[in-house]
């Protein structure tokens, strides 16, 4: 076991060695991998702040219910305590016609128009948030509440949902296209590299099956230096990544400000910056795999 683990070292550091070695060749290798793990990888950041930017936004399964004017405080105290005994809804918020009124006067442009009125207009208004994201029983919910005596209006803008879950959906879906793609890729550049280093090294390849070598013991430099080209690549491809966030960024906090919110880009995670390493350094190790077997098999000693 310890020569075993001893001759994996000793070839490992080898191929890195030679990688090393060759600096221009390898150095344009890895800058094709990098640029093609970047795109995706930037992607998938953008959808991941997407979703958080529409969890931060979470309003489509609220229904804003407005009260009958006319209906007493007693009244409408007693149907807000209800409503948390309804079934299909997890929180219900009164606001008071006072406290709307306060709100308002905090958007800017609007003091000095509240401050004419002789009295306050607002109605009583339940913020209820639905326990299901779902469109259509959002819709039966409302029904049912307009039903109620004390309920002037109900507005749920499903509009402002469906058009929400369709942007999710298309990012998200680019993001795998373009992710599969740029992986294949990936695979295409480091299979072919190995392939032509394979070739390049036939005579060499002979003179060790000649002397005996089996065919692992040859393969495995080859097995690493494709892993070390991918996390090479992976690893220039995470570089680039913080640059995009960081420059992307820097835009969307101006924008974010014109909005009077504090949002900020976030960038990729540990845990996901290990898992690009550890795909792509699977790819690696698999284009090799793939590439240099079928060619071994080909080459014989003379």
């Amino acid at each position: 076991m310890t020569n075993f683990i001893a001759l994996h070292k000793q070839q490992g550091g080898q191929a890195f060695r030679d990688l090393l070695n060759r600096p221009l060749g390898n150095m344009l290798t890895v800058l094709a991998l990098a640029f093609s793990l970047a795109l995706p990888t930037t992607l998938f950041m953008l959808v991941k702040n997407v979703m958080m930017m529409a969890e931060a936004w979470r309003v489509q399964n609220q229904l804003t219910v407005y009260m009958n004017q006319d209906a007493s405080d007693s009244a409408i105290d007693s149907f807000y305590n209800k409503l948390s005994q309804w079934e299909g809804i997890d929180s219900a918020a009164f606001i008071s016609p006072d406290e709307g009124l306060t709100q308002l006067k905090q958007i800017q442009g609007l003091d000095e128009a509240i401050s004419l009125l002789d009295s306050n207009p607002l109605p009583s208004v339940i913020v209820v948030t639905a326990t299901n994201d779902d469109v259509v029983l959002t819709r039966v919910l409302a029904a049912k509440l307009l039903a109620e005596s004390l309920v002037e209006e109900v507005r749920f803008d499903s509009d402002w949902l469906q058009r929400m879950v369709a942007i999710k959906s298309l990012v998200l879906t680019l993001t795998l296209v373009f992710a599969s793609l740029m992986l294949i890729g990936v695979f295409l550049i480091i299979g072919n590299t190995l392939r032509l280093q394979v070739l390049n090294q036939k005579a060499v390849i002979q003179v060790l099956k000649l002397v005996g070598a089996t065919d692992s013991y040859i393969i495995r430099p080859y097995l690493y230096t494709g892993v070390w080209l991918a996390l090479a690549g992976a690893l220039v491809a995470w570089v680039v990544t913080l640059i995009n966030g960081l420059l992307l960024n820097t835009v969307v906090t101006k924008l974010a400000t014109l909005y009077n919110s504090s949002f900020c880009l976030y960038g990729l995670r540990m845990d996901e910056s290990l898992i690009l390493l550890m795909v792509t350094g699977f790819i690696g190790l698999f284009a090799a795999r793939l590439a240099v077997s079928k060619y071994l098999r080909e080459i014989e000693p003379i």
